[in-house]
């Protein structure tokens, strides 16, 4: 019987709240005007700027607010798409609405060997194209990563980035509003002032597993980003009431600045050159119309870790070879832009638990009552390998789920795209509760890249995202999932007598279940992506920006993203790139005349 509600959950509810996400979407963008965002700017063809910003995603939205302080500035935010839905600020329906949001509707090159899971055989690389990009569909994590991630960027050649120095900017941006850790040790970690509200709660429902964790040898936090980062916590989150996307947070405050202009509905083409100096950029409208749009100081790029170095390409900035092939005049032969993608992947992990009475969906109905919160509990875990270790290997996203909760369907179905059998026997499971984690491996040495599929700016490029392509990286992949899953041993999980729950992948069938070759092959299949591409134009010494962000080779041009790291953080990724885009207003600012 049970499995008959498994079986109507996945063929006939998830495909029917899609269609119900996408209306919702659709009429609250069609007859609510946001009134949180400023109008779309006049511009006409040739008209001149200091500066000008494309992409108006997490980086960019704090990039045009930063470069707007100075009043004699004017500032030029180009964004592909519009407003974001009504919706999205409230944090509840947002997290359950956020796939059917606008987006760029990015997909893997399907390689043949991993993504099994999915029916297409590619993995869809979720990224937001509206005011303020994904941060409006995100998971609303604020996580900063480990001193250590920021120390080896610095020992990389990037003098200036190590964690003393990014630490004030991780400050500046935040506006924390949290008890929990207003009183704890880590409290000078943070800052109160800033324009990102940042929340973090306790609750009652998570304490019993925190104590299994705990029993496990594991640490229980107070501050996921406090002084040490190995350990079990409940997250902080991106929320103050609402949702705090980059474009709620850093572009609703400045609205009505009159040197701020937006460009929304318009698609940045190309960047021009004046010799080797970035002048302007060719822009097209929603309609049609294609303009030139110049910068007299510098243009920024932040048009996210797949679009820049798409645009630098198009833009005859990239691999010679690959430029000619394309039919792109090069400008300057810089081999590395594309190369080095990085991205946390994740594979759902499903332990049961008590058997309940809780009525099916009727514990989902009470967050029409709290919908200013996460639509669930959470527990969030940065885990070693090496108990001498400083850094995690492995990060844990694990929601405790009651009885018939339609949430595991949800996110199998239409948010991480598993196909149906495994999202069949993901809510066959919930005929009591469980406890649904997605198991991140935070530090893969496989490298992916990024290439043109052809020279019109409207094609996405091609993601060549190689996943898992190194064997290490499936080995660690496998430790880790037996490291988590070794939490059915703690007493209160063998009391309930919990099972890690078995998701019928079809290509592991044959190896000893839980095994580490089993982990090893249902790592391969199952892997979907935490939207954390980066990396795709690093700093460094050699990389494609120098330490100040600056493209090598030309003049007058950054690059303000995820895509300038030159090494994957251990954690989410938002956070981070914000204060990437906090530290380069300021070298901006100065490398422009005004002191920071």
């Amino acid at each position: 019987m049970w499995f008959l509600w498994a079986y109507i959950q996945v063929k006939i509810l998830a495909p029917l709240l899609a269609v119900i996400q996408i209306l919702i979407v659709s009429t609250s963008s069609l007859f609510l005007n946001n009134e949180h965002y400023p109008n779309q700017a006049k511009v006409y063809d040739g008209e001149s700027f200091d500066f000008i910003v494309i992409g108006g995603g997490s980086a960019g939205c704090v990039v045009a607010n930063r470069l707007t302080e100075v009043g004699n500035w004017t500032v030029l935010l180009v964004e592909a798409g519009d407003d974001p839905p009504y919706v999205s600020e409230i944090p509840a329906i947002s997290i359950l609405l956020g796939a059917s949001f606008p987006d760029w509707n990015h997909y893997t090159v399907k390689d043949g060997v991993t993504a099994g899971g999915h029916d297409t055989g590619t993995i869809h690389q979720t990224m937001g194209k509206m005011l303020g990009g994904s941060s409006n569909i995100n998971y609303m994590f604020y996580v900063r990563g480990n001193k250590a991630d920021y120390d080896e960027w610095a020992a990389m050649g990037n003098r200036g980035w190590d964690w003393d120095s990014v630490l004030p900017y991780f400050k500046k941006t935040q506006r924390l509003r949290s008890d929990l850790i207003s009183r704890s040790q880590s409290f000078s970690l943070h800052g109160s002032e800033g324009y990102l509200g940042v929340t973090s709660v306790r609750d009652k429902q998570t304490k019993k597993y925190f104590d299994a964790f705990k029993e496990m040898g594991h640490d229980i936090l107070d501050d996921i980003n406090g002084f040490e980062q190995l350990g079990y916590s409940v997250p902080s989150y991106t929320l103050d009431k609402l949702r705090q996307s980059a474009g709620f947070a850093f572009i609703t405050p400045i609205k009505d600045r009159p040197n701020l202009f937006i460009l929304k509905n318009t698609l940045a083409r190309k960047v021009i050159f004046d010799g080797k100096r970035a002048v302007a950029v060719e822009i097209q409208e929603s309609k049609g119309v294609i303009k030139t749009l110049k910068a007299t100081k510098e243009i920024i790029l932040s048009a996210g870790a797949v679009n820049s170095p798409q645009l630098l390409m198009l833009s005859g900035i990239g691999p010679k070879d690959h430029l000619e092939e394309m039919g792109v005049n090069t400008l300057f032969n810089s081999p590395d832009v594309g190369t080095n993608l990085q991205d946390h992947i994740v594979v759902p992990v499903v332990l049961t638990g008590e058997s309940s009475t809780t009525l099916p969906i009727l514990d989902d109905l009470k967050l029409l009552n709290n919908l200013d919160r996460f639509p669930a509990s959470t527990i969030m875990g940065h885990v070693a390998l090496e108990k001498n270790q400083s850094f995690p290997d492995y990060q844990v996203t694990a929601f405790p789920l009651k009885r018939g909760t339609l949430l595991a369907t949800l996110m199998c179905s239409n948010v991480f795209n598993w196909n149906d059998q495994i999202c069949i026997a993901m809510a066959d499971s919930t005929k009591q509760d469980t406890l649904f984690a997605l198991v991140t491996l935070l530090h893969p040495k496989s490298r992916g890249k990024i290439r043109l599929k052809s020279i019109n700016p409207k094609d996405n490029p091609r993601v060549y995202a190689d996943h898992l392509s190194n064997k290490g990286d499936v080995k660690k992949f496998a430790q880790c999932l037996l490291d988590y899953t070794s939490v059915v041993n703690a007493k209160s999980f063998m009391k309930v007598k919990s099972k890690i729950v078995d998701l019928k992948v079809k290509q592991c069938n044959r190896k000893p279940f839980a095994s580490t070759k089993y982990w090893e092959c249902y790592a391969l299949n199952l892997l979907a992506s935490q939207y954390h591409v980066s990396g795709t134009c690093a700093m460094g010494t050699d990389g494609v920006v120098d330490k100040r962000l600056r493209v090598r080779g030309v003049k007058g041009l950054r690059v303000v993203d995820a895509s300038v790291m030159p090494k994957i953080v251990s954690g989410n990724t938002y956070a981070v790139v914000l204060m990437i885009a906090e530290k380069a207003s300021d070298m901006i600012k100065s490398d422009n005349g005004v002191s920071a």
